[in-house]
């Protein structure tokens, strides 16, 4: 008889999923897989919002447009329509719309300013994707409607006052440019000489050149190429284009463009003579452009043997170096990094959505605390000089490194000062205290090797063989590229000098004949900077020049111009370089280093000689 059992049964253990048990049979393919089962479609709901989102993205330019599409067809072909629904209604809609929405009210139409143009305003919005030809019709009807401003202006001035002579007069200037430059503001430009219009100051002749501006094609087509380029770079940044997972520092679209400005430029120097107008002799234009600083590599060596001379100069005079960097507060930087090391993530940084700051605001942001630092310097009886290098970071937004000397018992106040001031915007957010300001301590001998490797990086990438970048973790011999394309877009200056003699007049000094002196027709101190700039000794130059921090009219030597015998298509003087001068001998004491008057012209093409040989073609068509 069998025995019945009494009491609680134990359940059996749950299945697990994930044991770790690896198939043990002949062939892989039979091991035990997922069941096949049928996507789920997309609910009625889903289709509608799909095709809304999909409607926003037609409205974008076809650079965006373009993106978004293929991305999502991408997702939707190799996933499922489930995830390219999540894609645009996760992705795009709630994370990227508001950043693209933001960046173009950033950069629509300025109706505050002026409503004359509002009948323009959806056309000036299509700005980014516009191409050359419809831009160039653009910006002559922008001047047309200004030209025709002006005129009725002009007549309504005329019949108020009775004579056409009274247009002449500083007061009838003054209305006519507040009018015609205030409206033009509404594209998002600053008019020339407009700051000294609202102080009053300004001109008949500064007037009329600056209206003269307003009424050409040419003008505008810059003004408006510019302005597409930046708010073309702008919106990939907002999209998370610009990224060290992506393309660092530049857009692909912005590499490629200044690539090809600059082939374009180089075949227009290659096409051209400079030909002397009193002899007519001509020389290759390539060749002098290449042998002077426009050329990368002269361009860097002159940096570094600056550098090496502003070293010498801080040994000499006992100063010590420190090496500062400057960072912008978060909510500049478009995108954030997560983790450590090689595990490093790029997310979007929801913290700049409110503003869409771009490169540019980071740099005036950089500019306006340098400008407060340098203001307690002066109050504070402090002196600094050195160099300053602006990069980006991968994401595209600037930052300072900044190589300074200083008094050794000054070094102290100096930094505690630049701490303050770098944190004195937004100094309590998370990681500030670390990011935003450092200070090192330069040793004697090594400032020309510490700040090498960011020059070499921001130029032309020399000697940069093997070694990695920091942010991108790619060779730093390839970023010069995307680097100069940075800076060329945002129009941001990469080198500036701090408290030094002007890089001019060091320049010109340079350009006398070798081992000629000139003590006799100015004296010793003059002679002295010029045998300095002569042998290339930079520190030997500062101390010629009175040494750091000295005024520019307090200084040795200075860079003489004098207008032009020409005057440019808006009826101004133009300027030009002519000598040097020394201001304590009185500024009518020049010596002129540019003796020859040199103007750009085409090449002569070469015509090859008419001869009865024939050569080897294709026959004559019958038809």
């Amino acid at each position: 008889m069998a025995v019945k059992a009494s009491g609680r049964f134990v359940p059996p253990s749950a299945f697990a999923a994930g044991t770790g048990k690896t198939f043990a049979g002949a062939y892989a393919w039979n091991a035990p897989r997922e069941a096949v089962g049928r996507e789920r479609p997309l609910t009625r709901d889903e289709m509608r919002q799909v095709q809304g989102v999909l409607s926003t993205i037609n409205r974008l330019p076809y650079f965006l447009r373009s993106l978004f599409t293929s991305r999502y067809d991408y997702i939707r072909r190799n996933k499922s329509p489930v995830h390219g629904f999540y894609f645009l209604t996760s992705t795009f809609q709630r994370r990227l719309w508001p950043r693209i929405e933001r960046v173009n009210q950033r950069h629509e139409m300025n109706t505050d300013a002026s409503l004359l143009f509002l009948a323009e305003r959806d056309h000036y919005a299509r700005l980014p994707g516009m191409n050359d030809k419809e831009l160039k019709k653009f910006a002559a009807r922008i001047s047309s409607q200004l030209f025709m401003m002006y005129e009725e202006l002009c007549d309504a001035w005329v019949d108020a006052h009775g004579e056409k002579e009274s247009l002449f007069t500083d007061e009838a200037q003054d209305h006519l440019y507040g009018h015609v430059a205030g409206a033009a503001r509404a594209f998002n430009i600053s008019p020339l000489y407009w700051k000294k219009y609202r102080k009053g100051q300004i001109t008949t002749r500064q007037a009329y050149s600056a209206i003269a501006r307003l009424f050409n094609d040419e003008w505008w087509t810059h003004q408006l190429k510019g302005q597409r380029m930046r708010w073309h770079e702008a919106l990939l940044i907002a999209v998370g284009e610009v990224n060290k997972d992506r393309s660092p520092y530049a857009s692909k679209h912005a590499i490629r463009d200044v690539r090809a400005r600059r082939q374009a430029n180089l075949e227009f120097l290659k096409s051209c003579d400079l030909e002397n107008r009193e002899t007519g002799e001509r020389i290759d234009l390539i060749s002098k452009v290449m042998g002077s600083i426009s050329n990368p590599e002269i361009r860097r060596m002159e940096l570094m043997n600056t550098i090496a001379g502003i070293e010498r100069y801080a040994a000499a005079e006992g100063d010590v170096g420190m090496f500062i960097t400057l960072t912008a507060p978060s909510k500049y930087h478009p995108t954030r990094q997560v983790g450590k090391g090689e595990s490093k993530t790029v997310q979007l940084n929801h913290g700049w959505n409110d503003e869409a700051f771009n490169p540019k605001d980071a740099q005036r942001y950089l500019c306006r605390i340098w400008s407060l630092m340098r203001t307690a310097f002066k109050d504070n009886d402090l002196q600094v000089y050195g160099l300053r290098v602006v990069e980006p970071h991968h994401d595209g937004t600037p930052h300072w490194h900044m190589m300074l000397f200083c008094n050794p018992r000054q070094r102290n106040q100096i930094i505690e000062i630049m701490r303050r001031y770098a944190l004195k915007e937004d100094g309590d957010e998370r990681g500030a205290a670390r990011n935003r300001f450092q200070a090192k301590h330069l040793n004697r001998g090594g400032a020309a090797g510490y700040i090498a490797k960011y020059i070499s990086k921001n130029i032309d990438g020399y000697a940069l063989d093997g070694q990695l970048d920091n942010d991108t973790g790619r060779p730093l011999k390839d970023t010069a590229a995307a680097v100069t394309a940075w800076a060329s877009t945002w129009r941001i200056p990469q080198f500036k000098t701090v408290g030094l003699p002007t890089m001019g007049a060091y320049r010109e000094l340079r350009k006398l004949p070798r081992g000629v002196s000139i003590a006799d027709e100015f004296d010793e101190r003059v002679e002295a900077a010029r045998a300095a700039a002569d042998s290339g000794d930079f520190a030997l130059y500062i101390s010629a020049q009175g040494g750091a921090n000295v005024p520019r009219d307090c200084q040795t030597v200075r860079v003489a111009r004098s207008p032009s015998d020409d005057v440019n298509e808006y009826e101004e003087e133009v300027e030009r370089v002519v000598g040097i001068y020394a201001p304590h001998l009185g500024a009518r004491h020049i010596h002129i280093t540019r003796t020859t008057d040199w103007r750009i012209v085409p090449k002569v093409p070469v015509v090859e000689p008419l001869t009865l040989k024939s050569g080897i073609a294709a026959p004559r068509s019958p038809v």
